[in-house]
């Protein structure tokens, strides 16, 4: 599935590697895997997704508590497959997860992953507000 042109990811941090949007954040003392999907194309999407799950596969089950920004991003057929088989994957280690970024089509690709891995996986307008809700006990 396309949804726009590709956007070049140098648009967005000058790399095109997952080199540093797969990173832990703290909020309110808790550390926070934060994977920054701003503006990707297909293959870095798709990079993140590999790197998010290789981070979170080192973690104690259900200790992680994840947020990922996918304003901008651009998915392909193969990547919203991929998506759908890591999000199942990464169940096990994460207590809590949220997305901020979600707008026009990709809410149909966020349903599409939410019923494929019987996850429910909030979504925020701010990053803040998923921040506050990621570590609220």
């Amino acid at each position: 599935m396309v949804l726009s042109p590709p956007p070049s990811d140098n648009e967005h941090t000058g790399k095109t590697s997952a080199t540093g949007r797969v990173k832990f954040i703290e909020h309110r003392g808790k550390q926070i895997l934060f994977v920054d999907y701003v503006n990707c194309d297909a293959t870095t999407l798709k990079e993140l997704i590999i790197e998010g799950h290789r981070v979170l596969a080192k973690m104690p089950p259900k200790s992680a508590l994840t947020l990922n920004d996918v304003t901008g991003t651009y998915f392909d057929q193969e990547s919203v497959r991929l998506l759908k088989e890591t999000v199942v994957a990464n169940d096990p280690y994460v207590k809590r997860g949220a997305v901020i970024g979600i707008s026009g089509l990709q809410s149909l690709i966020y349903s599409a992953v939410q019923a494929f891995s019987r996850r429910k996986i909030p979504t925020f307008s701010t990053k803040e507000e998923a921040l506050d809700w990621l570590v609220k006990d």
